[in-house]
């Protein structure tokens, strides 16, 4: 896409240059508060450190309720062994007993007797089972803090680059503004142009593409670019200005 309206002089194209360079500049310093290693690291660091954390707290979850399982065993256990020990002396002793009664009573011991051998079993493996999750829990609330202060290790790290980059861009848009009070109006006009949503308005011709969204340019676009250099184009995609190879 071309305009014949108006021709770049060597004065303009070097402006545009500057106008371009300072742009990506800060658009690439800004770019780094999101996507740059920072900011990358402190993503990765805050979502493991939120995952440890859930894992930690369904450990809890899983304790309290094991332990709440364990007191209802133990009060199971607890009557069954009442039981048992009554069973135990009224056998003993052979109080008020005869002969008929003896079997089912000797009967209800051993169902007693196997009742409490299997809630002790029970309360013993939940007893295992408490001791180990209390291992693990441990041993992720340990990971959790690790984790917590490398999470704000990075943080910091992040908010420090967010000044940094606050600062160079305070700087970089005090040039880009006088480098637009010293173009002309035209070529304000020709930047005006480009969509708002194109960060860096100019773009350079790079191996008969546009360098900045990377389309192929139609051969006919190409050759007026290379023929005429000085006349505006404007890439067929992303609309930015676009610029001849810089020699």
């Amino acid at each position: 896409m071309s305009s014949k309206s108006f021709s770049l002089s060597a004065e303009d194209i070097e402006g545009l240059y500057l106008i371009s360079d300072l742009a990506s500049r800060a658009h690439r310093n800004n770019l780094r508060i999101s996507n740059g290693p920072e900011a990358s690291d402190y993503r990765s660091k805050a979502q493991n450190y939120k995952k440890l954390k859930v894992k930690a707290e369904i450990l809890v979850e899983e304790e309290s309720a094991l332990e709440e399982e364990r007191k209802m065993l133990e009060r199971e256990l607890d009557r069954f062994s009442t039981s048992l020990k009554v069973s135990r002396q009224r056998l003993d002793g052979g109080q008020n007993l005869d002969y008929k009664s003896l079997p089912a009573l000797r009967l209800e011991v051993a169902n007693l007797e196997a009742k409490v051998l299997e809630y002790t079993g029970a309360e013993l493996g939940m007893i295992e089972r408490l001791e180990e999750l209390a291992r693990d829990r441990s041993k992720l609330e340990t990971m959790v803090k690790e984790l917590a202060q490398e999470a704000i290790v990075a943080r910091d790290k992040l908010e420090e680059l967010r000044r940094d980059v606050a600062l160079q861009d305070g700087l970089l848009q005090e040039e880009l503004t006088q480098a637009k009070i010293k173009a002309m109006p035209e070529v304000i006009a020709l930047i005006n142009r480009v969509p708002s949503s194109v960060i860096d308005k100019v773009a350079y011709v790079v191996d008969g593409s546009c360098s900045g969204c990377r389309l192929r340019l139609s051969s006919s676009l190409g050759d007026r670019i290379r023929r005429f250099s000085s006349e505006v184009h404007f890439c067929e995609d992303c609309g930015r200005v676009l610029l001849p190879p810089r020699g």
